[in-house]
C-alpha cells in the first residue's frame, strides 16, 4: 500500500466523518481495505500535522489544502484495486477488492469524462451510468487502457 495513498485516505476520512482515536482511525482505514498498525497510524498523524481536539482528530486547514494535489491518479487506483469490468447496456460495472469501491469511484468522479453521468459504489462493486451503450463501451475501453498501461 502506497504511503501517499494511505495518507490521502486519512485526509478523506477526516473530511467526511469524526475520528476520535487512533484505534478509530485504524478501524475506519481497515473498512476501506487499508490494514495498518497503530504505530503506522501514529506516524501518519504526526507527519500530516493532525490536531487532537476533545472531539477527535482534525486537519489544520493549510494541511488539508496542501494535500489535495497528492491524491493518487485514477490509473494508480485502478491498477491497485480493480479486479474486473463488464458492460450492461448503458452501465459499466467495475469489481474491486472488498472495501475499495468507494476509493475507485471517488477517483472516477474526479475525472472530466463527459461520458460518465454518475457513479454508485458499494463495497466491491461500482455502477457507472452513461447516456448510452456507446458511451459505456468508450468508458470501459478507457478504463481497460489505463490498467494495461
Amino acid at each position: 500500500m502506497d504511503k501517499v495513498y494511505r495518507r490521502t485516505q486519512i485526509v478523506d476520512l477526516l473530511r467526511a466523518e469524526e475520528v476520535e482515536t487512533q484505534e478509530d482511525l485504524r478501524r475506519k482505514l481497515a473498512r476501506r481495505g487499508i490494514r495498518v498498525t497503530q504505530a503506522t497510524v501514529s506516524r501518519d498523524i504526526e507527519d500530516l500535522g493532525l490536531i487532537k481536539t476533545r472531539s477527535g482528530y482534525r486537519l489544520p486547514e493549510a494541511a488539508a489544502e496542501s494535500l489535495a494535489p497528492a491524491q493518487p491518479t485514477l490509473m494508480i487506483v485502478l491498477k491497485e484495486f480493480l479486479t474486473g469490468t463488464r458492460q450492461a447496456a448503458n452501465l459499466v460495472i467495475l469489481k474491486t477488492r472488498p472495501g475499495n469501491a468507494h476509493s475507485v469511484a471517488v477517483a472516477l468522479d474526479a475525472e472530466p469524462w463527459d461520458e460518465i453521468v454518475g457513479t454508485v459504489a458499494g463495497d466491491d462493486t461500482i455502477f457507472i451510468a452513461t447516456p448510452g451503450s456507446r458511451q459505456a463501451e468508450t468508458v470501459r475501453k478507457k478504463i481497460q487502457a489505463l490498467v494495461a498501461t
